[in-house]
């Protein structure tokens, strides 16, 4: 019963990032596209929710990589207890997710421009 429910909302997942993929970034806007993140700032925790065929998923951690931000990287469909945060404690539907802090930002989808703005205010 476990591996069913397991498979549905995997499949719900899988549409829902279908139905949602032109979409990037959360409801926030934000209008200072110009902030860059040095690579020796210290930063806050960051945990990145992801799966391996998602193209907003592999753009949000090649941004960090690359960057040298530090963040742990949790993939929802082999992760059974990140499943369940991802699902159940965040209730987020599509994935990239990516939480900074302590919640402190959680956000659904990756936006360089509103990633930055959100991991400047956990930083303050």
């Amino acid at each position: 019963m476990h591996a069913l429910l397991k498979c549905l909302a995997l499949s719900a997942l899988f549409l829902g990032v279908l139905a949602c993929s032109t979409i990037q970034g959360d409801e926030r806007t934000t209008s200072d596209s110009s902030a860059t993140m040095a690579p020796t700032a210290a930063y806050p925790k960051i945990v990145l929710y992801t799966t391996s065929w998602c193209p907003h998923c592999k753009e949000a951690k090649d941004y960090l990589t690359s960057r040298k931000i530090p963040f742990t990287n949790l993939d929802v469909e082999d992760d059974i207890s990140a499943w369940e945060d991802f699902s159940e404690k965040y209730q987020a539907k599509t994935v990239p997710l990516i939480v900074i802090g302590n919640d402190q930002a959680i956000l659904k989808g990756f936006k360089r421009e509103t990633f930055e703005k959100a991991l400047q205010e956990v930083q303050k």
